[in-house]
């Protein structure tokens, strides 16, 4: 697994706050009502049509897309997605904001359709995130951001739930490390680090990641090095750091 941030982490997309915007700006503007009723009156333009239909077989392509990298690394592939993913957002955001949420009244299917399908996009950068720079907090950004505008979607507050559930290393879940364990199994177990919670010291050759145990600067600590040619763990420390120190603590020396 490749830990550098590419892809989704190259842009923040704004179609939530865009959303957000319009639906606050609706909520307070007069006659919302009758020109809601209006607005169901008219018949959905082709132009509207023709869009929608280009937006489910962007996200249905996508999701394909999406499912070969995640079996077979691919950098040809992951360019190609990553341009139609942001192609996709793009469209969707400009789809919703054409034809905003009104407070106060009921969504229409096609606007509950594409609020669904920008909420599947906001779950998949948020895990990205995740997965690839250990970035709680802003994983946990994007879901608040997102149930704004789509506040009655379990999806959302479970994955904002879970994220919320993980973002502290406990004691039974870091236990489950054991000396001798490569790089990927550690991600696998304890999840990714934070690229920032990543540090290297080559002068004793070792690496050390640290896991954030508290919002008060508690952590953690995988202590890798080289033995046999592989990159494996040889300590663990779950009371490696503690406040007020500013820095991670000493590195202990390799073993090897």
């Amino acid at each position: 697994m490749d830990p550098s941030p590419r892809g989704p982490f190259r842009a923040r997309r704004h179609g939530a706050a865009l959303l957000c915007g319009a639906l606050l700006l609706l909520a307070g503007a007069p006659g919302c009502g009758r020109r809601a009723a209006e607005k169901a009156e008219r018949p959905e333009s082709s132009e509207s049509q023709s869009e929608w239909a280009w937006l489910q077989r962007a996200k249905a392509d996508l999701d394909a897309r999406r499912e070969r990298l995640a079996a077979q690394p691919d950098p040809r592939l992951q360019k190609e997605t990553q341009a139609l993913s942001d192609e996709l957002n793009r469209r969707l955001a400009a789809f919703l904001n054409a034809d905003p949420p009104i407070q106060g009244e009921p969504l229409s299917k096609r606007q509950k359709d594409a609020l669904r399908m920008k909420s599947d996009e906001e779950i998949h950068l948020a895990r990205t995130w995740l997965e690839q720079g250990g970035d709680f907090q802003r994983a946990i950004d994007i879901y608040k951001e997102a149930l704004v505008v789509d506040p009655d979607n379990p999806r959302l507050r479970e994955e904002l739930a879970r994220a919320e559930g993980r973002r502290y290393m406990t004691h039974e879940t870091f236990a489950q490390v054991q000396k001798g364990m490569e790089p990927d199994e550690v991600r696998r177990l304890l999840g990714a680090p934070n690229l920032n919670n990543v540090r290297n010291y080559p002068e004793r050759g070792v690496t050390g990641w640290f896991y954030p145990r508290d919002a008060g600067g508690d952590a953690a600590a995988v202590w890798f090095h080289k033995e046999d040619g592989k990159t494996v763990v040889y300590l663990t420390d779950f009371d490696a750091l503690h406040p007020p120190s500013a820095a991670p603590a000493p590195a202990p020396r390799s073993a090897a």
